[in-house]
């Protein structure tokens, strides 16, 4: 009786793993593929591509995560308990074009940047502190 329950629990855990990686890139390209060729009144079916194309995006992460810790190095950082770290490794995706170039732009051009970025803020705020003193007199 033990050995069938055994091989119950084999069988849920294989139903329950994520699918091999290529099957998973390849259903979130479809699911994507669906989403951006279907018409902007086809409500219903947008959404639900939007919603399969977010679970197999986790499906692929997490075919992703095993697949890596397979290798040498994953195991040793499981074994530290570190291996949630990779996950959050940033990685080149649609949403972060813009981070990825932000990354190759020169030391001096982030500067003058973030250099650009305070002086409004601080524009902003000796704005709205001379507004303020303004409002008081009145």
């Amino acid at each position: 009786m033990r050995a069938h329950h055994d091989s119950d629990l084999a069988l849920v855990q294989e139903l329950l793993a994520p699918p091999p990686l290529e099957d998973a890139r390849r259903s979130l390209e479809y699911w994507e593929r669906r989403r951006s060729s279907l018409r902007l009144y086809q409500r219903a079916a947008r959404r639900e591509a939007r919603e399969m194309a977010l679970r197999w995006e986790a499906r692929v992460r997490e075919a992703e995560r095993l697949r890596f810790e397979a290798t040498v190095f994953g195991r040793i950082l499981a074994a530290v308990g570190l291996s949630a770290l990779w996950a959050q490794w940033p990685r080149l995706h649609k949403q972060r074009v813009g981070s990825a170039a932000w990354g190759f732009l020169p030391r001096q051009v982030k500067l003058a940047a973030y250099g650009l970025v305070a002086a409004w803020l601080l524009a902003a705020v000796l704005t709205v502190c001379v507004l303020a003193a303004l409002a008081g007199q009145l």
